[in-house]
């Protein structure tokens, strides 16, 4: 699947959709940002939701991915 959040297009499965609710709905635009600037600088950010669960956010050419940790 692909959802597109704040311009970025991001891959994932049905297992993410939390991390996928938290990163759209939970989070403002500032502190999204912090999450794809770190992918973007580093490959990757790992951050977590509020219910505990890991994720990361990768970045794969010009597509970011995310998985659980």
């Amino acid at each position: 699947m692909q959802t597109i959040i704040d311009g970025h297009t991001v891959e994932h499965d049905n297992s993410v959709s939390r991390g996928i609710y938290y990163l759209t709905h939970e989070l403002d635009e500032l502190e999204r940002r912090v999450y794809f600037h770190e992918a973007y600088d580093h490959g990757s950010a790992v951050f977590e939701d509020h219910m505990g669960y890991k994720y990361k956010l990768s970045l794969h050419g010009s597509e970011y991915q995310l998985t659980k940790v």
